[in-house]
């Protein structure tokens, strides 16, 4: 059994048992803080890596001043200190008009106002850079544009090769797409453009199906990184995030440990004042104990004394400590104990002692000496 209770005693012990409390503690506070970086990492990840491509639809107005314009506000997904190339496409159809209009060029301002949009205005502003002002442009650009030139030979025997495809996708055949950049590694410090005013300077007989603004983040870094590999970079930051959480929680631990500790031992710790003032009534408990335990003392004295009065002393009481206490022959042993019967009759000493035929000289002694204190009392 012994084998047993000692491996029993060993786990149920305080120490076993705060060892279980540690570890319980320890794994549940490292599985929630490991969930608390699981989810802390999405935060993370979209507060800091942009959004790759952004595209703003752009609704050119059309007379409502010299060139088709529109003013569009920039979405929120932009961030400060990163590099976009910024460019805009616009969808034109191969017209005899468009053809011949040539080079035409296009104008691009962010600004850090919100101007009303004309698309959604009651009626578009006759001047669309009322707006454009120096400490009010935050970027500007421009840049031209030209439909492709095709060969009209060629054009024509790819019609005729291909004329099953353009009567089918009529549409898709007779469109070209420009897509014209504004700018390369655009990088805004500071503040944001909030809107953004694109103007197509080519006339109003300009033809066009549909115009976009696009936005390309050029990531670099610990962004090109963790938006390259996603996967990867969830483990590796997940585990710095939950890392970093435990050695905070431990330091943070540690410190409420050692806080706590001193207010327990500040709450211990008795005043010198109190120290004095507990000593002096120490000292009394103490003194009156002691008299009370004299006074016991003194008492139980006196039940003695009454009880055994003190013998007078006397010269016949010298006379008896020289005697011996034991007689050399039987003859007076036997006249000893015969005067020791005889004096000790009608006290309290006689009964008992000569039943057995034989006397305690202790016993004779204390009767003599009452005797020899009784008969000096009388003489006095």
């Amino acid at each position: 059994m012994e084998y047993i209770k000692a491996p029993y005693r060993v786990a149920t012990s305080s120490t076993a048992k705060k060892t279980y409390l540690g570890t319980v503690l320890f794994v549940s506070a490292s599985v929630v803080l490991l969930g608390i970086a699981s989810l802390a990492y999405p935060v993370f990840y979209y507060s800091y890596v942009p959004k790759k491509l952004i595209t703003v639809p752009i609704h050119l107005q059309y007379n409502a001043g010299l060139n088709p314009y529109d003013i569009i506000s920039l979405s929120p997904d932009l961030m400060l200190e990163q590099a976009y190339d910024v460019s805009v496409d616009l969808t034109l159809p191969r017209s005899p008009t468009n053809l011949g209009r040539g080079n035409f060029m296009v104008a691009l301002y962010a600004i850090k106002s919100t101007p009303d949009n004309p698309a959604l205005a009651y009626s578009a502003s006759q001047d669309p850079y009322e707006h454009v002002t120096s400490d009010n442009v935050v970027f500007s650009s421009r840049r031209p544009a030209l439909i492709p030139y095709e060969d009209p030979l060629v054009s024509t025997a790819s019609r005729v090769l291909f004329l099953l495809y353009h009567i089918l996708f009529a549409r898709a055949s007779e469109t070209v797409t420009l897509s014209i950049p504004m700018g390369e590694l655009v990088e805004f410090k500071g503040v944001l453009p909030l809107s953004v005013l694109v103007d197509v300077q080519a006339g109003q007989t300009l033809q066009v199906y549909s115009s976009t603004m696009t936005l390309v983040a050029r990531l670099t870094g610990m962004r090109w990184f963790m938006y390259n590999h996603r996967i990867l970079s969830f483990l590796a930051c997940t585990t710095i995030f939950w890392l970093a959480e435990m050695v905070s929680m431990g330091l943070a631990w540690v410190m409420l440990g050692w806080v706590f500790s001193g207010r327990s031992q500040e709450v211990m710790r008795v005043p010198e004042s109190e120290k004095e003032v507990w000593g002096v009534q120490h000292e009394r408990d103490e003194d009156d104990t002691d008299v009370k335990k004299e006074e016991e003392d003194d008492d139980d004295d006196v039940e003695i004394k009454e009880e055994t009065p003190e013998p007078e002393s006397g010269p016949e009481l010298e006379a008896l400590e020289k005697s011996p206490r034991h007689g050399g022959d039987a003859d007076d042993e036997g006249d000893s104990e015969d005067g020791w019967e005889a004096s000790g009759a009608g006290t309290s000493f006689h009964d008992g002692r000569s039943s057995g035929g034989q006397a305690d000289a202790g016993a004779g002694t204390w009767t003599l000496v009452s005797r020899l204190g009784a008969g000096g009392g009388g003489g006095v």
